[in-house]
Parts: C-alpha cells; sequence; structure tokens
C-alpha cells in the first residue's frame, strides 16, 4: 500500500510538473513594419496598426502560407496623441495624463468615446485575425478607489460587445487582472509585462524585478491561468544580449507562460520559444557612383555570402545610416565605400554594430583614424608606396586563382585576431588582410585583384567569409531539391517573329515549338514581346498568324506564359527617366526600344499592359502570366519592380553569371538578384545564349554553357541548371544544335526540373525564412512558406528522422550534406551519429506529402517527367503505388522508375 501511495504521488508530481509548461506556441510584439521572418516565426504577431501597410503586405504576392496570425495593438485605457484620430478626441473623454508615456487616460464609461472606439478605430481593423487591448488598468492612476467598479465593468461591457461584433477574433488583453474572471470565454489571451526583468519606469533602463514583485504577479498569472486563458509574459533585455533573453523566455516557459522578451520600445524580433538567428548581411554601396547593379560589392562578393545561407541587402549610404538596431535580423556589415560624408559620424556607427555583436569586415580599405583602429586591435603607422616591393611571408590559405599585389596601402598589424596574409616591406612586417573576433579587413590587392578585363580572388571567397562570420546555421540551398540538381528552362520573346533559314516557311516560334518544346517536355517558362507579335506592334500584317503560333505554344502542358515586354526596352531606366522629363518625344531618341509607331515610353504599357494583352488574348484554360522577363540592360528601377509585385507576378532576368572554360573565375558567377529598397529582382541563374555566341557570331557557341553548368557545380555547388536563350536560336541549324546538346546534356544529369516561377519562390523565400533556435531544446527550427526545401551543412551529419520534423532523406554532394524537406514550411532538425533505417536519397519530383507516425513512413512525390527516386532501406518492408516501375537493389539503395507515370505513393514499415 504505501509504495502504491508513493507511486502516485510520483505520477501526480510528473503530471502537475508537465502542465507547468506552457502552450507551444510562438508569440511576437513588433511595432515597426515587421520583417518578413516574423510572419513565420510567430504564430501570434502583435503590431501597430499605424505602423503596418496592408498595401505593402499585399504586394509580397510570394507570402502565402504565413504562420502568423495578425493582431492589432489598440490602446484601451489611454489616448495616444500620434494617433490619427487624435485631433477627433473629446476632452471629456480624457481623466488625466500618463506623464511617463507622454498619453492621456481614457475614460471607457463614456459611451460616446465606446461609440468612437468601436466605429473609428475597430471597424479599421476587419482584415487582422484579433485585436489586443492595452492599458486596461491605467484607470488606477488617477480614479479614486470607489470608483474603480463602474470602470472595470464599462471595460467588461465593451470587450463583449466587441467579440459579439467579431466573434471569430483572438482577443488579448495586458493585465486586467481585476476584472479577468468575468471575461472567461471572451478573451483568448491575458499578457503581463515585468516578470523576471523589467523596466526602470524614470530611467527606462533595463533590470531585474524585486523577488516581491516576481512573486505577486506569479500568483496573479497562475490564477488567469486556472480560468484556463493563455498567459503571455512580456519581460524587457537590452537586445544585444541575446543569450540573457534565451535564458529569461526558456524561465518564463518553464513556469507555464507564453514567454516574448524584447527590448523596451518593442521594436526588436524578440524571443518567444524561438529565438531568430540572424542571418542578413548589409552590404554599402554608394548610388553616386553606380547604380547598385553595377557596385562590385554585388557583383563580385554577394555570390558567396548566399552561399553561406546568409541574405546580403544592399544599402545606398547616401540614403544616411540606419538608425533602428539592428541585431536581432543582421549578422554582419560588409564595408567597401571610396569615402562618407561624415566620417566620424560613420565611426561611431561602426563601433556601435560591433558593440552589438555585428560582424563588420572592411574591403579594400577603412577609416585611417587612431581613434577608431586601436580599440580594434588595429595599429596603424604610415602607408606604402606603388614603388615599394613586398614579399609574402605568412597566407593563411592557399593562393585561389591569383597571388596578392598590394600597392600604397596602409601600414597596419594587428593584436588579436588571425592574419590571412603577412607580407614584408623593406624590414617591415605588414598584415594587408585579417580576420579577427569583431570581423575583420583586407586591404587592396589582398583579396581581389583586377588582370586585364578580368578579376580574380586571392583567396577562396567562400572559405573567407565562413571564417569570417562564423555561420552558427546550415544553409538553405535554392540549387538543389530531393538530391538532384534544380533544372529549369526558359525563352525570351526575342525574334518569335523571324523565320528559319533552313526553312522560311516557319517563324521561329514554330521552329522552337516543334524542335524543342515538344521534344522536351520539361517545365518551359516561354515568353513574348507584345510589340513583335501584337496588331499594335511592328508586324500588324503578320499578326494574327504570330497570335497563333503564341496560342499553340503557351497551350502546351509544359509551358509556363511569360511577358518579355511591348517594347523591349534595351535601358530601363535611360527610358524611365526621358519619360518622367518629358523630353522623350522632343529628342526622338532612338535605339533605347523598339521603334513602334506613334509609341511613347511607359512603365505601366511594358509590364502591366503587356501582361494584360497576354492574359486577353492568348492564354487559355485559366492560364495566366506568372512571370516577367526583363529585356535589354534587365536593370530596372525599384518603380518597375514594384509594378510586378502589384500584379502579383515574378520578376526574373539579369544577373551575369558566365563562368566558363576559358574564364574560370568566381568573379563570373551572379548572385541570386538584387534588392532595391523592398523589392527584389530575381537573376536568370545562368546567361542566355548572346553571351556564349559571342553577340550572334558564333551560332553553335551556345554549346559553351555546359562548361558553365560544371563550373557552378564543383567543387561548390552554386547554381542550378539553367537552360535560357531567345527564339532567334531557333534560326540557324548550327544554334539548334547546339539547344540539342544542352538539352541532352542537362538530362543526363541527375535533376529536377521545375518552372522558372517555382525557383523564383524559392528564391523569394531563400531570403524571408526565419532559421531559430527553440529555446526549450535548443534545437534548429525553419519555419517558411514550404516550397524552399534544401537544407545544406557543409559536413557530415546525419539527420535523425525519428526526432525530426519534416526531414525526408538526405544525400551527400562535394562533401556537403544536402538534407531534404517535406512542403509543410514548419521543420525541427535533429542530428544523429546513426543512420537512418528508412530515408528518401533523391528524386527527380517534388514532395507533396509526407508522414511518419509510429514506424510508418509515407509520402507522396509528383514529377514533371516520369517519376525517378531513390530511398535507403535497411529492413523496412516498402510498398509503392502505382506498380508499373522498373526498381534495381543495389546493396541498401533502391531505385524506382516509371516509364509514363509522374505521381506516386511509398509507405516503409519499420520495425
Amino acid at each position: 500500500m504505501k509504495f502504491i501511495t508513493i507511486l502516485l504521488c510520483l505520477i501526480s508530481l510528473l503530471i502537475s510538473s508537465k502542465k507547468t509548461f506552457a502552450e507551444d506556441l510562438s508569440v511576437g510584439f513588433i511595432y515597426r513594419e515587421p520583417p518578413e521572418e516574423a510572419y513565420y516565426m510567430f504564430d501570434w504577431l502583435v503590431v501597430d496598426p499605424d505602423n503596418f501597410s496592408w498595401e505593402k503586405f499585399d504586394e509580397k504576392y510570394y507570402i502565402k502560407k504565413k504562420k502568423a496570425k495578425l493582431i492589432a495593438y489598440v490602446s484601451l485605457g489611454e489616448i495616444e496623441p500620434y494617433r490619427n484620430y487624435y485631433k477627433d478626441i473629446k476632452k471629456d473623454w480624457i481623466l488625466g495624463e500618463n506623464k511617463a508615456w507622454k498619453t492621456y487616460i481614457a475614460d471607457i464609461r463614456n459611451k460616446e468615446y465606446q461609440k468612437f472606439l468601436l466605429e473609428r478605430v475597430i471597424s479599421k481593423l476587419n482584415r487582422f485575425d484579433g485585436i489586443f487591448f492595452d492599458t486596461l488598468d491605467s484607470y488606477q492612476s488617477v480614479l479614486k478607489k470607489e470608483e474603480f467598479k463602474s470602470y472595470e465593468d464599462a471595460e467588461v461591457e465593451f470587450i463583449k460587445e466587441v467579440k459579439k461584433r467579431y466573434p471569430n477574433k483572438i482577443i488579448l488583453i495586458n493585465r486586467g487582472f481585476e476584472i479577468v474572471d468575468r471575461l472567461v470565454g471572451l478573451v483568448d489571451g491575458l499578457v503581463a509585462e515585468s516578470l523576471f526583468y523589467g523596466l526602470d519606469v524614470k530611467s527606462m533602463r533595463y533590470k531585474p524585478m524585486k523577488e516581491e514583485d516576481t512573486k505577486w504577479l506569479l500568483d496573479k498569472l497562475n490564477f488567469v491561468k486556472s480560468l484556463g486563458i493563455k498567459v503571455i509574459v512580456i519581460d524587457y533585455v537590452e537586445p544585444k544580449n541575446k543569450g540573457l533573453a534565451k535564458e529569461v523566455a526558456k524561465k518564463i516557459y518553464e513556469h507555464g507562460f507564453i514567454p516574448y522578451v524584447t527590448d523596451k520600445n518593442l521594436k526588436t524580433i524578440g524571443t518567444s520559444i524561438y529565438q531568430l538567428k540572424p542571418r542578413k548581411i548589409l552590404m554599402f554601396y554608394d548610388s553616386k557612383l553606380s547604380d547598385p547593379a553595377y557596385s562590385d560589392i554585388h557583383r563580385f562578393y554577394q555570390t558567396f555570402i548566399e552561399y553561406l545561407g546568409y541574405v546580403p541587402v544592399l544599402y545606398d549610404i547616401q540614403k544616411g545610416l540606419p538608425e533602428r538596431f539592428l541585431a536581432d535580423e543582421y549578422a554582419g556589415i560588409l564595408v567597401k565605400l571610396s569615402k562618407v560624408d561624415d566620417e566620424k559620424k560613420f565611426i561611431d556607427w561602426i563601433k556601435q554594430q560591433i558593440d552589438n555583436g555585428i560582424k563588420v569586415f572592411f574591403i579594400d580599405g577603412f577609416p585611417v583614424s587612431e581613434e577608431f583602429l586601436e580599440p580594434l586591435g588595429i595599429y596603424y603607422s604610415g602607408s606604402t608606396s606603388i614603388f615599394d616591393k613586398f614579399q609574402v611571408v605568412y597566407n593563411k590559405y592557399d593562393f585561389f586563382e591569383t597571388e596578392p599585389d598590394v600597392k600604397s596601402i596602409p601600414i597596419v598589424n594587428i593584436t588579436n585576431g588571425q592574419p590571412v596574409l603577412k607580407i614584408k616591406i623593406k624590414d617591415k612586417i605588414l598584415v594587408p588582410f585579417a580576420i579577427t573576433d569583431w570581423g575583420g579587413y583586407a586591404l587592396e590587392g589582398s583579396f581581389l585583384r583586377e588582370m586585364g578585363p578580368n578579376v580574380l580572388f586571392v583567396f577562396d571567397p567562400v572559405k573567407v567569409f565562413r571564417d569570417v562570420f562564423k555561420p552558427d546555421f546550415p544553409a538553405l540551398d535554392v540549387t538543389t531539391e530531393n538530391g538532384r540538381r534544380i533544372l529549369t528552362a526558359h525563352i525570351d520573346g526575342d525574334a518569335f517573329f523571324g523565320v528559319a533559314d533552313f526553312d522560311p516557311s516557319k517563324n521561329l516560334g514554330e521552329i522552337i515549338r516543334d524542335k524543342i518544346l515538344t521534344r522536351y517536355k520539361i517545365p518551359h517558362t516561354v515568353s513574348i514581346i507584345e510589340g513583335e507579335i501584337s496588331p499594335q506592334g511592328l508586324y500588324p500584317d503578320k499578326s494574327k498568324k504570330l497570335e497563333d503560333i503564341a496560342r499553340s505554344i503557351f497551350a502546351l502542358e509544359n509551358i509556363e506564359p511569360a511577358s518579355h515586354s511591348f517594347s523591349h526596352p534595351f535601358k530601363w531606366q535611360k527610358l524611365e527617366k526621358l519619360s518622367e522629363e518629358g523630353i522623350f518625344e522632343e529628342k526622338k531618341e532612338k535605339g533605347y526600344n523598339l521603334p513602334i509607331k506613334n509609341y511613347h515610353f511607359s512603365l505601366e504599357r511594358e509590364i502591366v499592359g503587356s501582361v494584360e494583352y497576354i492574359n486577353r488574348n492568348l492564354l487559355t484554360n485559366g492560364k495566366k502570366v506568372k512571370v516577367f522577363l526583363w529585356t535589354g540592360d534587365c536593370v530596372p528601377s525599384e518603380e518597375a519592380i514594384k509594378l510586378t509585385y502589384k500584379l502579383g507576378i515574378y520578376n526574373v532576368n539579369g544577373g551575369d553569371t558566365t563562368i566558363d572554360a576559358k574564364n574560370p573565375f568566381f568573379s563570373l558567377i551572379g548572385p541570386m538578384g538584387l534588392n532595391r529598397e523592398d523589392y527584389f529582382q530575381v537573376y536568370a541563374p545562368i546567361q542566355n545564349e548572346n553571351v556564349y555566341t559571342n553577340l550572334w557570331r558564333d551560332y553553335y557557341g551556345y554549346v559553351n554553357v555546359i562548361e558553365t553548368f560544371k563550373l557552378t557545380d564543383k567543387p561548390y555547388r552554386f547554381k542550378p541548371i539553367s537552360i535560357y536563350y531567345h527564339f532567334y536560336s531557333g534560326q540557324k541549324l548550327a544554334s539548334l544544335k547546339a539547344l540539342y546538346e544542352v538539352y541532352d546534356y542537362a538530362l543526363s544529369q541527375d535533376v529536377n526540373p521545375m518552372f522558372l516561377s517555382e525557383y523564383a519562390q524559392r528564391v523569394l523565400e531563400f531570403r524571408n525564412t526565419a532559421l531559430c533556435e527553440d529555446v526549450r531544446d535548443n534545437s534548429l527550427i525553419i519555419r517558411g512558406e514550404g516550397n524552399l526545401k534544401t537544407l545544406r551543412f557543409d559536413k557530415d551529419v546525419k539527420p535523425d528522422l525519428s526526432q525530426s520534423k519534416g526531414v525526408v532523406g538526405f544525400k551527400v554532394i562535394n562533401s556537403s550534406t544536402y538534407i531534404s524537406l517535406d512542403n509543410s514550411g514548419d521543420y525541427k532538425i535533429i542530428l544523429s551519429d546513426k543512420e537512418p533505417k528508412f530515408y528518401l536519397i533523391d528524386s527527380n519530383g517534388q514532395v507533396i506529402e509526407y508522414k511518419s507516425e509510429g514506424n510508418k513512413v509515407s509520402f507522396k512525390l509528383k514529377s514533371y517527367i516520369p517519376l525517378e527516386f531513390r530511398v535507403y532501406n535497411r529492413n523496412c518492408r516498402l510498398e509503392v503505388n502505382p506498380k508499373t516501375f522498373t526498381n534495381k537493389v543495389l546493396k541498401s539503395v533502391y531505385e524506382y522508375k516509371f516509364q509514363t507515370e509522374k505521381e506516386a505513393h511509398m509507405e516503409a514499415y519499420c520495425n
């Protein structure tokens, strides 16, 4: 009996201890325009509606499956003078003043004020999923105690009315302990601040809470929890102290509450049950010197930042320095500037970022100021001369594409950190390149060198940036899906109207349709230029035939429609400027676009008009234009890209990936794309045949793109395979032969074909997916849309599929482990030393369903071509449907190939 009693007590203790933990809900409060990661990181996200734009959110057409329910902040008990409705507030609605926050305490008992809140404030929040009522207890500072009850009664009645009008909205309240027991069934959660860490009201400094204050609040919160109401605790910690924030969030969680630890202004991405891993790298450029597309920082360095999993953000120094705290989102800063307007201000700002924990790396030079350099451990003693000869005495890495050539640089040494390069000049040892605990620097000629027409790296930039920024996370990867290299194909519409030299009876649209598109049934994104085929264009007499050909192409199952503009602008920004200045018509500028009669350039006509023309005249079976392919220089303005966002279509082209056997240099590998403020241009993964044929002089030249495919696959897989050309490649037998060889090579590789829009979606997800650490068990959490389904560890690892969430399989490529994920967009990664019994190795299809329950694993794959896949299987019973496959088994690797089926379902039963 005594044993049974002890056992029951132990069980009771276990049950009660489990109950103390909070619900597994990630909740955030961000009172600025939230970064895109926040829509995935949080399940509930409270925003200030005055700092949140639905118009901007709606432009983000690629956000289709956000995790966060958006909850609008409303101050119920106080009136804030900065609100746009403040001018309509009546004096008799105000009870007093909150001097600490410079607000006015409102009288919710006033029916007129209640009506104002309902009709002027809350009625505008229809699109939000919920409302967070703040300042419920502010009345206590101005009313007499005998008046408290009437005020509390009014609050309860008001919240009842809100719930009656909006029964499906989440309702949160801040404190309101006096009325919470009367709100059971009406509110979904209660928020309380400063349980373990808070603020000194007078100084607004961060401080630990007194033990007696914590105990008082704990008693209140436990009572609220006993009512069945969720409890959310906001604690305040200095934002740079991420370790403390994580500790506090875990402590709050273990007390049974949902945590959120943030800064005093609620402007940073704080820590809930997840803590975001900052992945952004701020990259300065100077718009006075060049467009960002032509800046060195973008052209030569961005690719390798992206490869490591970081998100480059180009920033114009002419805008001034960012004022807000950055270290919640940013891991590093790259500086390559010839000068800044206010050097002292810039130095102070850089020092602040370093103090906040952001790595800073200077390229080619840095401010020569002892006050700045000495605290960083750099000692300056003059400059070298261009006539000085130097000798390399130490290099951390092997020289990569060339050797250093340093001329006229500062003479510097370091007291801490790791020299990458040491040189000797006149018996003096210099360190022109070093990696330090705060980042590092590479003086001119020590990292990158111009040699004739080429730019060459002295050291491998992947190795350098890995050691500088020290990523503590795996990289999201847009080159590979389910263990196979992504394959895209897209065609610019140029010369659709032309005829083949070898068969003048056929337009080039027909040639490409009949010789390529129906022969290679992989997904293609195909565009036309409206001004080349429509009755309003250059060839109205040929229009009917050309439109019929276009319709026949767009009707094919493997074709995704795209626009290549109305008049094919050759210089987008030049035309836009002429148009804005109103001098285009007067000067009769020629050569900037196709000479279409009576047409004067308009961004709206080029983008919106051409898309509408295709949708209206050329498409059937519910198809719509999904992609706008930039023309000419492919350097559109922010406003031009914005128009594609408003249409909800992907914008692609640009970039200069042209590395080949003759010029095998990393500087010729372009990045994923370019941000212009909040808008992103996705680059073509690899350049088109115009480059490889030397501007159409060598008709067979496009075959050389195969070397680009190889060089962007090893030693690092930088790019997917991308077949990209124009309709004029159908003009010559030689150019057509080159296309055949390129397609045949691509399809001889292990590839996963997809539409260009699908690749573009993955690039955008690369930039906004949230990589987090779970504060409860330190595991890696990844939350996003669920289309970007590959994670790359640059080492040999094995995922524990039974403990992980959403992991389908893995494959080692180039000594890196590519982990395949399902399409849920919600992943937990746990690693193991042991090989799983069963997992997907690779496939040419996409995962559309995945389940792992007990000893059973099942998944469904869907491909655009006859399906192939391989699994690793150790003593599991396998079932595959349909049964029309050929099967090979080599040790524990099971290979399945279908002749015609593009979809299959597999189940594995593992004991």
